[in-house]
This record gives structure tokens, C-alpha cells and sequence, in this order.
């Protein structure tokens, strides 16, 4: 990668993106509706297929098996060599399996027989999640190589985002109007479908280097190599819990409207849509922030700011005078603005983690980080995945108490204050120099 490469055009931006949309698409229509689907309130009239506390326990393991494999898959495509690139083929061979886990999540076939339907969700969830990460990290670790510098990243890290955003509106409007009028299983196969195509647009709009830096490594060595870049621990401990705390808000999000809100499940894709725009319209202010402000100050901006707004959550619809869905506009509001500045921030920063690892082995190894930092994304996912069924089933999850659901909140704060604090020890500048002269090195 030479600082040479020609401009991006925006149509070849574009087309790179498509792969964002798609899978923020699948990921906020299973994220949002599989604990709902499950285990539904038990006022809902729903079949419950699994107990909440149980499926927390399911996706728990199953997040674990996602975050094991992550870094291995980054090393594999690091190390890939095909007439293809190190990339393409991940795209190209994995998506189908994306598309048939998207499908057949909606379809246990026990009924009421907790035990079946317990297996049967393992089983498709783990293939789902496997054929996830083998599209999503080798697409994530094209970042550097499509953006030659700091400010470049940022700008494409911006479109991705942007391009990501649109997925998730997409999906979050989508999939409630799907999940109440035609079902689950429709609701599958249509966001599957377009995610799929999404995929292979992408490799239309892919730029590779042309020849990786350095020799590879071998598997157990590169994981060795990841784990003792300081810099780096320092951000996946932090997204560990910041992780935690989004996939909280994302499962919490039908309980929230429905028990708290007072909504239908078809208002959820109206909240839901609602905080997708206002991450997609306040994005261009990060953007703009970063021309004056250091990419660590702005992530630092960030999760305080979702450290407040999660915490305000648990107010929402108690406020005497003020009309809840005033309430709830306020709180959407906070969180979109932030939330929207985090993801932006923190996947631009990961090439800076990249370009200080080739100072300290002389070699290119984009996937293995984004491999590892999806290790931390899937940790917070499989301890979130855990607490909030826990939370939902011990203090109430009803119209007449929704104290679980409130207090869900609560715990999103102080994983994100928890996130901040480990922050504090991040030292790698936006630059190769920057970086340079804060770590002393030649």
C-alpha cells in the first residue's frame, strides 16, 4: 500500500460499500428480532420456543465459537494467495451459507420442546455466524488497503459507515413490517437475498495490494504477534465492553418500545428507523470534527456521551408532565448522535493499529487485526447476550413491570464508562509519524 494510489472515484467507493449495507442489513434483522422471537413476553400470546435465560445461555456459546474463530479467519486471509486475491474468495464462496443461516433461524421444529429447538438454533447459528465472519472480517481488513493514509481512511470509513447505516435502516424499518405482516421466516429470506447480492456488488469495487508486505506468519505466531501490541489490547478491551453494551440496546430495543413505550411491534421499526437516521445524519459532523480534533478525542467524546444517554434510558417513560414519546425522541436522540460518531471513529482508527504493527514486524496483516477486534465485538456480544435475558427474566419483562428493561439500561452505562476508562491508555497517533514520535520509536 503506497501513498501514491490513485483518488477513489465514488462510484468505486460505492460499490465497495454495498457489502456494509448488506451486512448491517442481516445484522440488525437478526440482532433485533431472534431474543424477541424466541422468547417472546409472556403476555405476547407467542409461542415461547427456548426460556430467555436459556437462550442467553445458547447465544453466549455461540458468540464464543464466533469470537474463537475471528482471528483465524483474518489469518487466513492474510495468508491467502489465489488467482482471486486474499479476499475475493471469502466473499464469493461464503455468501450462499449467509443467505440459508438467514433462512433456516426462523424455523424450529420443536414447537413447545425446549430441548429440539435448543439444538436445532445451535447448530444454525453456528453455521450462520461462521459464514458471517468469513464475509465481514476479510471485507473489514480492505479498509487500509483500499485508503492509502489517515484522512482517507476516515473519509471511505465514513461512506462504509454510511453505506452500514443505510443497511441498518433498511433492515430495522424492514423487518418489523416484515416480522408482523408476512413473518419471520418471509422476513428471512428477503433481507438474506439482499444482503447476498450486496456481497458480490462489492467485489466489483475491491482494490487490493497488489503484494502483501513481509513473509506470513505462521497462525499461532501471528496471534502471538497481535496479542503483544499493546496499543491494540487497549482498544479491544475497550470495544469488549462497549459491545456489551450495543448489543443490549439492539435485543432490548422490541421490549423497550413494546413494554415501556407502550407501541405495537410494528411501532419497533419506527424507533428503530428514527435512531438509524439520526446516526446517519449527524455522521457528517464527525466527519468534520476529525479535520480539527484527534481521532482519540473524538472516541473519547463518544462513549461519554453514550455513558449519559444509556444511563437517561432508564428514565424514559417516567418523567412526570413530559409525553413518553417525548421522552423516548430525547433519549433516540443522544443515542443516535453518539453512537453514530463511535463506529465511525473506532473503524478508522484500526488502520492506524495496522500501520504500527508493520513498524514492529515488517509485515501486513490487515485481517488478523479486524479478525481480533471482531474477537472483542464477539465477546461483548456473548456476555450482553447473556446479562440482558438474565436481567429481563429476574426484575420483569411485562407491560405491568418492564423493570428488567429499564434497568438493561442502567448496565449499557456502565459498560460504556468501564469501555472510557480503559481507553485512557491509547497513545497511537493519526498518523505514521504521529505514531512515531508518541511511542519513541525510529
Amino acid at each position: 500500500m503506497t501513498a501514491n494510489q490513485p483518488k477513489l472515484s465514488f462510484g468505486r467507493v460505492s460499490l465497495y460499500s454495498m457489502a456494509s449495507l448488506g451486512l448491517n442489513i442481516l445484522g440488525i434483522t437478526i440482532g433485533t428480532w431472534i431474543l424477541y422471537f424466541y422468547a417472546p413476553p409472556p403476555d405476547s400470546g407467542r409461542t415461547a420456543y427456548i426460556p430467555a435465560a436459556l437462550f442467553g445461555v445458547l447465544m453466549m456459546i455461540a458468540s464464543l465459537w464466533d469470537a474463537a474463530i475471528d482471528p483465524f479467519i483474518g489469518h487466513w486471509s492474510d495468508t491467502l494467495r489465489s488467482r482471486w486475491g486474499r479476499r475475493r474468495p471469502f466473499l464469493m464462496f461464503a455468501a450462499p451459507f449467509v443467505l440459508l443461516g438467514a433462512i433456516l433461524v426462523w424455523t424450529p421444529p420443536g414447537g413447545s420442546n425446549y430441548v429440539v429447538n435448543a439444538i436445532y438454533l445451535m447448530v444454525i447459528v453456528l453455521m450462520y455466524h461462521s459464514a458471517y465472519s468469513l464475509v465481514g472480517i476479510p471485507y473489514d481488513a480492505t479498509l487500509p488497503e483500499m485508503a492509502p493514509d489517515a484522512k482517507a481512511r476516515v473519509g471511505l470509513s465514513y461512506w462504509k459507515y454510511a453505506f452500514g447505516v443505510i443497511g441498518v435502516l433498511i433492515g430495522s424499518i424492514l423487518s418489523g413490517l416484515l416480522f408482523s405482516s408476512i413473518g419471520p421466516l418471509a422476513m428471512g429470506a428477503a433481507v438474506g437475498v439482499i444482503a447476498v447480492v450486496t456481497f458480490y456488488l462489492t467485489l466489483l469495487g475491491l482494490r487490493e495490494t497488489e503484494r502483501p508486505v513481509g513473509e506470513p506468519m505462521k497462525a499461532i505466531e501471528g496471534l502471538k504477534a497481535t496479542f503483544q501490541n499493546k496499543q491494540f489490547l487497549i482498544i479491544f478491551f475497550s470495544t469488549l465492553f462497549v459491545h456489551m453494551a450495543y448489543m443490549m440496546v439492539q435485543a432490548n430495543f422490541p421490549y423497550f418500545v413494546t413494554l415501556v413505550l407502550g407501541g405495537s411491534e410494528g411501532d419497533v421499526s419506527l424507533y428503530l428507523g428514527g435512531l438509524i437516521i439520526l446516526m446517519a445524519i449527524t455522521g457528517p459532523i464527525w466527519s468534520l470534527l476529525n479535520k480539527k480534533l484527534s481521532q482519540r478525542t473524538l472516541l473519547n467524546i463518544t462513549m461519554l456521551g453514550l455513558a449519559v444517554s444509556f444511563g437517561l434510558g432508564f428514565f424514559v417513560g417516567g418523567v412526570p408532565g413530559l409525553p413518553v414519546t417525548i421522552q423516548a425522541i430525547i433519549f433516540l436522540l443522544l443515542v443516535g448522535l453518539t453512537l453514530g460518531g463511535y463506529f465511525i471513529v473506532v473503524y478508522a482508527m484500526m488502520g492506524n493499529v495496522v500501520d504500527y504493527d508493520e513498524m514492529r514486524t515488517g509485515r501486513r496483516r490487515e485481517a488478523i487485526y479486524y479478525g481480533t477486534f471482531s474477537f472483542a465485538n464477539g465477546l461483548g456480544i456473548a456476555v450482553g447476550t447473556l446479562i440482558l435475558p438474565l436481567l429481563l427474566q429476574t426484575f420483569g419483562y411485562t407491560r405491568a413491570n418492564p423493570l428488567g428493561v429499564r434497568l438493561a439500561f442502567v448496565a449499557m452505562a456502565a459498560f460504556m464508562l468501564i469501555g472510557f476508562v480503559i481507553f485512557q491508555k491509547y497513545r497511537l497517533g493519526d498518523t505514521p509519524e504521529e505514531t512515531r514520535r508518541n511511542m519513541n520509536l525510529p
